[in-house]
């Protein structure tokens, strides 16, 4: 490895109204390095990429790049610099083909100026080649699996002669074996084009597994560098939150101990799915929820158990069967009438279907229960005030005193507590969580655990949707999902590892 840091970031500093989201943070990386970034949601691992990557401007500091300061003042400027970054919502375009989200800024032409449609496609089968996909460069984006999208970003990254590549958390949405292929990608292009990575995750399996060394933020500043050999993941949790996870869910999880989030359910069936479908990729689908349990569904990204989610809810997809609600069966044909016979959703995508971004903290809590807090089409804003207060105290809510600030300026961690919060205000006695703690880190995951045992132990019942085969041992019950349809169940009591759900994957 080169002696000479590649990049040199020096006492980079911002500050936002009543937030120092950054203070004084300086690191070295090398060429060819694979260097991670921890810390919790709010620790100031955005706002540092953000700043690289030419988002947002540092308030005072410096970004040196082989020797040379860097003005960066856009995302231009940062790709001018060698500078390319990978976010968790994709930037390609869905209706172009991949060879044109490749050269979309530089496309290749003749003599004339006409776009050379061949050139550009060999040059990227050429790049996709290397990377070690054989891809049909002609077809659209859309037709993708996420991995494929993943690396037609690297083959942007790679076509642009990129020297450092930000990945902010690259591989939430993947399954097991694509973060395998992914991870050999990398490491290829570390070692044999010396790109450098910065690589921020929430999982801290992958981040052991991916990086030589990894640098902790806590509350906006640089807690210490640590080099990751012979380094296991509660020494990188007690880095992140300061503290050891005593007698905590997490901590037990990390340990390999049978955790369960429930106590198992009672005799009384308050949902149940007969047969149900969307007429197409899902069919058959037989289940029944308990009072007080919380029951798992699980199965590879792709297998159907998000679009069940939103079956069960809005009702517009579900084509066949029925669905029972206390042994009556119920016509939900939309979200308000979910609401009316009890049932919440705390959706995978929370920005998009649980929250509304520019509105409050309190408009978003009482969001599905208006009629609670109004008379006569006008709204009771002390009564709403107080409830919300109540409810974020109960949830154990991170933000400014004040309730009104928006949504969107909450941490991924808080964003759902909002959402969580909003169900509990409107009283239902039925949760459908999908992927509750994706992109959330270790001490908010804790916390959203603790609130789904409170939920459950309350007498309520959780239907927990997850591809996090370490979340789906802890429910009372797990459903196994592959190709749209439930192809084996199993019971918490039976559950040795997560080898005994992988195997029904088979």
């Amino acid at each position: 490895m080169n002696s000479q840091p590649l990049l040199k970031l020096r006492n980079l500093n911002k500050t936002y109204p009543g937030v120092h989201a950054l203070a004084d943070f300086s690191l070295d990386l090398h060429k060819g390095e694979i260097h991670g970034l921890l810390g919790q949601n709010g620790a100031g691992k955005s706002t540092l990429v953000k700043m690289i990557s030419g988002v947002e401007i540092p308030d005072s500091g410096e970004i040196i790049i082989d020797g040379v300061k860097a003005s960066i003042h856009n995302p231009r400027d940062s790709q001018k610099a060698g500078i390319f970054t990978i976010f968790q919502e994709l930037s390609l375009i869905p209706a172009l083909s991949v060879a044109e989200n490749i050269f979309l800024e530089s496309l290749p032409r003749n003599k004339m100026g006409i776009i050379s449609w061949k050139t550009m496609n060999k040059r990227a089968r050429e790049i996709m080649s290397w990377l070690g996909f054989s891809l049909d460069v002609t077809v659209p984006i859309s037709s993708l699996s996420m991995a494929q999208k993943q690396c037609v970003e690297l083959g942007k990254a790679l076509h642009h002669k990129a020297k450092i590549v930000l990945l902010d958390e690259p591989t939430a949405a993947l399954p097991k074996p694509d973060v395998e292929k992914f991870f050999s990608v990398l490491k290829t292009l570390s070692a044999e084009q010396d790109i450098t990575f910065i690589f921020i995750s929430h999982r801290l399996d992958e981040m052991l597994q991916l990086c030589g060394k990894a640098t902790v933020l806590r509350d906006g500043k640089k807690i210490d560098t640590y080099p990751l050999q012979g380094v296991d993941e509660k020494f990188l949790v007690k880095a992140m939150i300061g503290q050891d996870l005593q007698t905590s869910l997490m901590e037990s999880t990390l340990e390999g101990k049978a955790v369960r989030l429930g106590k198992g359910g009672t005799d009384e069936v308050v949902l149940s799915a007969e047969n149900i479908g969307n007429g197409a990729n899902i069919s058959n689908i037989n289940f029944e929820l308990h009072k007080g349990e919380i029951l798992g569904i699980t199965g590879l990204v792709g297998s159907g158990q998000n679009e069940l989610a939103l079956m069960l809810f809005d009702g517009k997809a579900l084509k066949e069967g029925r669905v029972c609600i206390h042994n009556q069966e119920v016509k939900i044909k939309s979200p308000q009438d979910a609401v009316r016979y009890g049932l919440g959703l705390l959706p995978e995508e929370r920005k998009l279907q649980g929250l509304v971004l520019p509105l409050s903290i309190t408009h978003n809590m009482s969001l599905a229960s208006l009629k609670a807090f109004s008379r006569a089409s006008v709204m009771n804003r002390v009564k709403e005030a107080k409830v919300v207060g109540n409810m974020a105290r109960q949830v154990k809510l991170k933000c400014s005193n004040n309730y009104l600030q928006p949504v969107a300026a909450l941490s991924g961690g808080n964003q759902q507590k909002v959402v969580f919060a909003k169900w509990l205000v409107s009283n239902c006695n039925i949760l459908i969580f999908a992927e509750p703690t994706r992109g959330v880190d270790v001490g908010a995951k804790e916390e959203i655990y603790q609130l789904i045992r409170q939920y459950a132990e309350a007498g309520n019942s959780v239907i927990l949707i997850t591809s996090e085969i370490s979340e789906a041992i802890m429910c009372d019950e797990v459903l196994i999902m592959h190709q749209g349809v439930i192809k084996g169940k199993i019971s918490h009591d039976d559950i040795e590892s997560e080898d005994s759900i992988l195997n029904l994957f088979q």
